[in-house]
């Protein structure tokens, strides 16, 4: 029989925490590289993409939706390595890989900007001759995607209801792009 106390509760947790929080090192690479290759699509510095000092951590939900996209997701990041210029992995990943690189890479660079995923089958459809009628279906990755999606930054501004500036801040011009986007 067991015995359950409040000593094997905690410890059972504690041990499942720390086996969660384990990354391997191919993983921890994987992730590395998704950022790196994210900042070529989307424009973005990969300092401004996995800030030193993150608590919302955005950039492991983007990884992980994207990593379910198997076994495309391991292609995409099998070409990005290939391809050391950054110019010319983009070229490759968005213009010369199959259909399947290509529109995991698109929604990828839809997820960092929007902070939804669009599934990259679905994107295909529309981008067909014979698409589907109406808006192409997402799902908000989660709300903190929503509010540190790229498009808020680029544009300079805030979604409605959140902003991380300090009170006041309207009354001045805003800073300059570069502040926002690293480039």
């Amino acid at each position: 029989m067991t015995v359950f106390t409040r000593r094997t509760v905690v410890g059972g947790a504690v041990a499942a925490t720390a086996v969660g929080a384990i990354e391997t090192p191919a993983r921890a690479a994987d992730l590395d590289d998704f950022i790196n290759m994210s900042a070529v699509l989307i424009g973005i510095s990969k300092d401004k993409l996995s800030p030193f000092v993150d608590p919302i951590n955005v950039k492991q939900a983007y990884f992980d939706k994207a990593h379910e996209e198997q076994p495309a997701f391991d292609r995409l990041l099998q070409i990005f390595r290939a391809n050391p210029p950054p110019a010319d992995a983009a070229e490759i990943i968005l213009n010369h890989s199959g259909s399947d690189i290509r529109y995991l890479a698109r929604s990828i660079m839809l997820a960092w900007y929007l902070g939804a995923w669009y599934d990259p089958g679905m994107l295909q459809q529309y981008d067909s001759r014979d698409r589907p009628k109406g808006p192409i279906p997402f799902k908000v990755i989660s709300p903190a995607a929503y509010t540190q999606g790229w498009a808020w930054r680029v544009a300079q501004a805030h979604p409605m209801g959140y902003s991380d500036l300090t009170f006041g801040y309207w009354k001045d011009l805003p800073p300059p792009l570069k502040n926002f986007t690293g480039v």
